[in-house]
């Protein structure tokens, strides 16, 4: 038939060489820089049940063996339980124990930073698991020091989907099916920290050690500069709330444009002059680093006119519409793409938490496409967490080098040169 005779003309030489083929050529011809290669190799060659007899069958046996639930199974681990890094010893290190070493760094010389995980409840053993297998590798003043938190994304946040054709995906009873819907149900996890300051940022971004010292820098200079425009913006709240109408707005009106909008004007709303002030500066404030785009461009920075003014974005792509102008130029024109990479301050000058709900657009939640198996599905997402999640925020961008951006999203992306 002419299914068969389609496969029979499949060339692995020439699907290697197209487009489509290039992370498994790349994972083909670099095997040996993978981070789990040496602990994968000695399981092959233990295996003697195995026949090895060219590069083609070890390939073979490889892939085998990091896909299958009888070995290592990474396709179902979590990304942050993957080895990401060896070191000269040979010692694997997974992404979440980088993180953990991370936070070391960041700490002081009494405790690390607390870190907070939202993971998958099923994997919630696994992870203490590994996080076991890391303290024993510590010393235990240094085991003292850590706080490790875990969360999940709360059932209730689940949205419904559709198939292509636009119909509900239903589930085995019939019943219309949910699905996790999107990073921006985690505005509930994060609603719940008790911190006074939140560094957010994805698993997969780290590096190893001293590997890592340019993305720490840069997350201390972002912390830094959060501390630095709230204790003054803490200050600017006392005065309008103790002194109302006698305080010094000139000078508040400047602090505005030269962090958060150059172009604002204290304009009469009906409220007094002070409470339209107080109003504007009395939310939560993020810093959010920004890297030079390079090649495609995609969602990342942008300004938004809105009842204040004008306030600084994090728009995705799926939030754009490339069939109006606007967006197709506002698209063009971008300069710099979101690393997620954000330092949050959520109390205000009285040390109070905000209820972060109260600073979400729930205009901007997300329709995207994905695919599932072999279909593609439409996945109703509440408004991205650092998107509309984080709307009505008070926010600062700072350019960072692109040396801190190192995601993980292939397997290729673990070869390192």
């Amino acid at each position: 038939n002419q299914k068969a005779k389609s496969a029979s003309r499949f060339s692995l030489e020439a699907y290697l060489n197209a487009e489509e083929g290039r992370v498994l050529n790349k994972a083909l011809t670099q095997l040996k820089k993978l981070p789990f290669y040496t602990s994968a190799y000695a399981k092959i060659i233990q295996d003697g049940s195995v026949s090895i007899a060219t590069e083609a069958d070890f390939f073979d046996a490889f892939i085998e063996l990091v896909i299958k639930e009888s070995g290592l199974d990474y396709p179902k681990r979590p990304k942050a339980l993957i080895p990401f890094f060896v070191d000269e010893q040979g010692v694997e290190w997974t992404a979440f124990e980088a993180q953990l070493i991370e936070a070391v760094e960041l700490g002081d010389q009494y405790k690390a930073l607390p870190i907070h995980l939202t993971i998958d409840k099923e994997n919630r053993a696994a992870f203490e698991a590994a996080e076991a297998a890391f303290r024993s590798k510590r010393t235990q003043d240094l085991n003292k020091k850590f706080k490790i938190e875990y969360s999940y994304q709360h059932r209730l946040t689940d949205t419904p989907y559709l198939d292509s054709q636009n119909n509900w995906i239903r589930d085995h009873e019939g019943k219309i099916a949910f699905r996790k819907g999107g990073h921006g149900a985690l505005l509930e996890n994060l609603n719940r920290l008790d911190a006074d300051c939140i560094w957010i940022k994805n698993i997969d971004n780290i590096l190893l050690s001293e590997e890592n010292v340019e993305g720490e820098r840069w997350m201390r200079i972002l912390g830094g500069q959060l501390i630095l425009i709230q204790n003054q913006l803490f200050q600017y709240l006392k005065n309008l709330e103790s002194l109302k109408s006698e305080a010094d707005f000139e000078e508040i009106i400047e602090f505005i444009q030269n962090h958060f909008d150059p172009n604002y004007e204290l304009k009469n709303s009906g409220k007094m002059p002070h409470q339209i002030l107080f109003d504007y500066l009395y939310r939560p404030l993020r810093i959010c680093g920004m890297i030079p785009m390079e090649g495609a461009k995609g969602g990342g920075p942008f300004w938004k006119k809105d009842a204040r003014g004008k306030s600084l974005q994090i728009i995705e792509g799926v939030e754009l519409n490339s069939d109006k102008e606007s967006h197709q130029i506002a698209l063009d024109q971008s300069t710099h793409f979101n690393p997620v990479m954000m330092v949050c301050g959520i109390t205000n000058h009285r040390g109070d938490k905000f209820s972060l709900y109260d600073f979400r657009d729930d205009k901007r939640f997300m329709v995207s496409e994905k695919t599932e198996g072999s279909a593609t599905i439409k996945i109703l997402e509440w408004p991205g967490l650092w998107n509309g999640g984080m709307a009505a925020w008070n926010t600062l961008f700072i350019e960072i080098p692109s040396e801190t951006f190192h995601p993980v999203k292939t397997i290729v992306d673990l070869i390192r040169d």
